[in-house]
């Protein structure tokens, strides 16, 4: 290909988070828009500048066909030019809206979601049971399955329990500084705070896994020409790139198909970027459990399968070590909203690149990854984010 990549002619230009709680007094419909609404004022845009959508529908009323992102057409009150229903969400939401953008399918972009007002009581969040067939019949989590892929990992590898769980310990502790996570203030932890929490799905313990929570995230893409007249600086996608390897939660994962998912991802990210993971400032990880986060760095090439645990204890994740990792807590401490979840990963990730991520900020940041899902999910995403 000759002249600058089309993914190069685009940009974020505007982010937003609503308050995380474990349950809100509104609807998904409801704090869903607000998202959208804080990311097209963060932009400096409105309602009337946006033609293209990738937003889940969450109701009421609307189609009963998923995702159904056109219903926002009449929520806006005007024609949208492209919507995406393949997964609007995060690195893929972002990934398909840079590329009709980048295509002139439209020209600003709106990827926003998220949930209200069902998660009460101590109910498992449905969205981690689902009506799938060999999951359902069986009770299955959504935790359950990475288990299976975290124990036969550790069975070969045997990691050191104290410096898995510290990794644990570590995002927490960044949410525990953060004002706005939905755990705020319950720390410090430590690797033994980690290790005394009671036990879910082997190996996985209460505090080696993710929140299920309520709020929403939203984010704006454009043109990098018109983004050079808006209010915020253009972030700019370096790179990215997914593996589909089968349906989530449908088939039990196998280790050795899904340890190294997202190598080639990464590999083809990095490539478009003219980077390598070494380059990388902060990492906005997909924290679903402790064993993912490992799991990543060993997939990125950082360390040998195997020794993620040791090079993580050894390098450092919080914000004055070598790999600083979830500024804001991730899902492991700030929250996890649903569907908006992997959105809330370039949220951070361009609050970072900007300078604007409070407690958590790193000095001069000028490289993000993010990235999303992974091992028991069957699937994995991976952009990079840059300075425009």
């Amino acid at each position: 290909m000759s002249g600058p990549h089309p993914l190069h002619q685009v940009a974020i230009v505007g982010v937003a988070a609503t308050e995380m709680a474990r349950q809100l007094d509104t609807t998904s419909a409801e704090i869903s828009l607000r998202a959208a609404r804080a990311a097209l004022d963060d932009a400096g845009l409105s309602v009337a500048d946006v033609d293209g959508v990738a937003a889940r529908w969450p109701g009421p009323g609307g189609t009963v066909f998923q995702p159904g992102s056109a219903d926002w057409a009449e929520v806006f009150g005007q024609p949208l030019r492209w919507v995406c229903d393949t997964y609007p969400q995060g690195v893929p939401g972002a990934l398909d809206a840079a590329a009709a953008v980048a295509a002139g399918l439209c020209e600003v972009a709106l990827v926003f979601g998220g949930q209200a007002g069902f998660m009460g009581g101590s109910a498992v969040a449905d969205y981690t049971r689902p009506d799938n067939e060999f999951i359902a019949c069986w009770g299955s989590l959504t935790a359950a399955q990475f288990a299976l892929v975290a124990q036969a990992y550790r069975h070969r590898f045997t990691p050191d329990p104290e410096r898995v769980a510290a990794i644990a310990a570590a995002i927490r502790n960044a949410g525990s500084n953060n004002p706005a996570a939905v755990m705020a203030g319950r720390g410090p932890y430590t690797a033994a705070d980690v290790l005394d929490s009671p036990m879910v799905a082997e190996p996985f313990r209460r505090l080696d896994l993710c929140l299920a929570t309520e709020g929403a995230a939203a984010m704006v893409i454009t043109t990098a020409e018109r983004a050079r007249d808006l209010a915020q600086p253009p972030m700019a996608i370096l790179g990215g790139g997914a593996e589909w390897h089968r349906q989530q939660y449908v088939n039990p994962p196998r280790y050795d198909e899904v340890w190294s998912l997202g190598a080639d991802a990464a590999h083809r990210a990095f490539e478009l970027a003219g980077l390598g993971p070494q380059d990388v400032d902060v990492f906005e990880l997909y924290d679903i459990n402790t064993y993912e986060v490992v799991r990543q760095f060993e997939m990125l090439g950082l360390c040998a399968e195997g020794e993620g645990a040791d090079y993580l204890w050894e390098a450092g994740i919080g914000v004055d070590g070598r790999h600083p990792l979830n500024t804001d807590g991730g899902l492991l401490s700030y929250s996890h909203i649903g569907w908006g979840g992997p959105t809330l990963k370039i949220v951070e990730a361009v609050r970072q690149l900007r300078g604007t991520a409070g407690p958590g900020q790193l000095p001069n940041a000028e490289v993000a990854l993010v990235t999303g899902a992974g091992s028991g999910a069957q699937y994995h995403n991976v952009m990079i984010l840059g300075r425009g």
